[in-house]
């Protein structure tokens, strides 16, 4: 195993997800940065394909709060729609067995055989459903969020030999090099957020520790389509079109 094909926040997306790993070559295992639920039409496509699929998944915010019926504690400008989606659409079109998948999937976790620390999480180690790392965050909080509890004595300097940090949660795609520590989003591949709607995705080479960026195309009209199919009503279905379409929060 030396190409993972790095995806996170699906939210039901199906039609997204297939592009990516259908359009991608030659990856070697499917990485999943939680946030398969919500907002999209077909959670339990993704689940099912994701788990045909054998794909390492760790659990986002959205999939915690459908598996146990607690509020997703999301940002204030999609907290409304999502409320409303999952209480609607989500929790009546997955089934029990679903829930308990998503239940199960670890918050945390890290990739065996490699040459190096790889650690998988939605949002960051100091709060891993929650916390926003922003790609814009200076390397002291940065290096706080990646390694909770530690003293910041020596600025940057104390992230030094931390490996590599997979992360998603804030949908947008970004690289930044913390002292020695490499941290990664792939960005979202069902739903993204900074003005590019087609499906990201990244792919990370472990032989060489590298990592490239990619977009997927793929039939935006069949998202908006089966959100229509399903009754989703405005100003939902409104909010939704613009968040798929033009790929920012309305």
């Amino acid at each position: 195993m030396t190409r993972l094909l790095v995806v996170s926040d699906v939210h039901g997306n199906i039609y997204a997800l297939k592009a990516v790993v259908e359009g991608v070559r030659g990856w070697d295992r499917i990485i999943v940065l939680g946030d398969l639920v919500d907002y999209g039409p077909r959670p339990g496509e993704v689940i099912d394909y994701l788990r045909e699929h054998d794909a390492l998944i760790v659990r986002g915010n959205h999939d915690h709060a459908v598996a146990y019926g607690v509020d997703c504690r999301c940002g204030e400008a999609t907290h409304w729609l999502s409320v409303w989606f999952r209480e609607n659409i989500t929790n009546k079109v997955l089934s029990r067995r679903d829930k308990e998948f998503l239940s199960m999937l670890p918050l945390t976790s890290e990739l065996e055989d490699s040459n190096v620390r790889v650690v998988l999480v939605h949002a960051s180690p100091s709060n891993p459903l929650y916390s926003y790392l922003y790609p814009w965050l200076d390397d002291s909080s940065i290096c706080s969020m990646l390694r909770p509890g530690l003293r910041l004595e020596g600025g940057a300097r104390d992230c030094m030999n931390g490996g590599v940090y997979l992360i998603g949660h804030t949908h947008l795609q970004f690289l930044r090099t913390v002292g020695g520590t490499l941290v990664a989003n792939p960005g979202s591949t069902g739903e993204p957020r900074d003005g590019d709607p087609r499906a990201a995705y990244s792919v990370f080479d472990l032989e060489s520790s590298t990592i490239s960026f990619g977009r997927a195309r793929y039939d935006v009209d069949r998202v908006i389509g089966d959100l229509e199919d399903l009754g989703v009503p405005d100003p939902y279905l409104s909010a939704l079109k613009v968040m798929f379409r033009e790929g920012r929060v309305p």
